[in-house]
């Protein structure tokens, strides 16, 4: 898989959890890198200062470790969403993997 997002391929999403030493810091580091934050970010409070899950492309994510506001977080990759989604998908498939096509009640199921 290639992290360039060409025409065929998904670029790689990652996310990550980063965490500030403070709502500034943490304010400041969003503003500047742009990230995606999910429809609902919470930061939370740890020992090290406030923590939120942030989503970067491959390019968005090497470039927000060169920010400016970087050094006052601390940016972990928890997971390749991409490639999580990716593997899922091909383990589907065709319809769910728990249950056999056409157990579903009636209105439940795909449309065919």
């Amino acid at each position: 898989m290639s992290d360039t997002g060409g025409t065929d391929e998904v670029p790689a999403v990652f996310r990550c959890h980063v965490v500030a030493e403070d709502a500034e810091a943490l304010r400041k580091f969003i503003e500047e890198t742009r990230p995606d934050t999910g429809c609902r970010p919470v930061a939370r409070a740890t020992a090290a200062g406030l923590g939120l899950d942030l989503y970067f492309r491959r390019d968005q994510l090497d470039s927000a470790r060169s920010a400016r506001s970087a050094p006052r977080v601390n940016i972990t990759a928890v997971e390749n969403i991409t490639e999580n989604w990716q593997a899922r998908k091909q383990e589907v498939g065709e319809g769910d993997r728990f249950a056999a096509r056409g157990a579903l009640p009636r209105g439940l199921g795909r449309k065919e």
